[in-house]
């Protein structure tokens, strides 16, 4: 099972990863370029910075894509292994939830934001971030062992973080004087979360796959085995 578990999660991981760094060089790579010059216009900076240039900055997104999709490929697998739901559909839904715990719902806290807009403390938003991520997991978790009314439950839980900090203990959101850099800004938003969703989607739908094909090959395997 482990050795199911990680070769699913690096095979899957790396074809995912290589899908969201393409996505990301077409979407919002252009978008944080923008908003980078933008931020030295008003900052009067001219010092070069040696990562933000090419082909060093796509190696290095490159990398990060790759990591992350085998890391949150592991997560995938061990899902699989815990539920015993496997296959592309099983990977289809399991992606989209992933999607909704590490994206959909903390951007309803604390949504990303480009170089030169106005954030609020790192730690305040960390604990944003997280406080939204473990609601939607409780609640996701809810809807799916949950039955008939019982849901509610959960989908009340996954709404709980954002409403706590848009209204008890509201986080400020992300702001400049720039009208130009606001409206990049919105851009962003909307293409980072667009880049995640296929991001997760073709990583839940890839595993999903192999994962299933792995066990069937490792039956068929064994069967012979047993035959011979």
């Amino acid at each position: 099972m482990l050795s199911r578990m990680i070769s699913t999660a690096l095979i899957a991981g790396v074809f995912a990863g290589l899908c969201l760094f393409l996505v990301q060089r077409s979407l919002t790579l252009p978008v944080i370029h923008k908003a980078e010059t933008f931020e030295k216009a008003m900052s009067n900076e001219s010092a070069p910075d040696p990562f933000a240039s090419e082909p060093m900055r796509s190696l290095l997104t490159l990398l990060g894509d790759v990591f992350v999709g085998i890391g949150f490929g592991l997560i995938l697998t061990g899902v699989f292994a815990l539920t015993g739901r496997e296959g592309w559909l099983a990977g289809l839904l399991f992606g989209a939830a992933g999607f909704a715990v590490f994206h959909a719902a903390p951007a309803m806290v604390v949504p990303p934001a480009v170089p030169g807009m106005e954030v609020a403390p790192l730690l305040l938003r960390q604990i944003g971030w997280l406080a939204a991520a473990v609601s939607a997991i409780v609640g996701i978790a809810a809807i799916y062992r949950a039955r008939g009314p019982a849901r509610l439950a959960g989908i009340l839980v996954i709404a709980l973080a954002p409403m706590v900090f848009r209204t008890v203990l509201p986080i400020a959101p992300a702001h400049t004087s720039s009208q130009a850099l606001a409206a990049i800004d919105q851009i962003f938003i909307i293409r980072a979360l667009a880049s995640m969703l296929t991001f997760w989607l073709i990583i839940g739908i890839a595993a999903g796959y192999l994962f299933a094909r792995s066990r069937k090959n490792a039956t068929t395997l064994g069967f012979a085995d047993g035959r011979t």
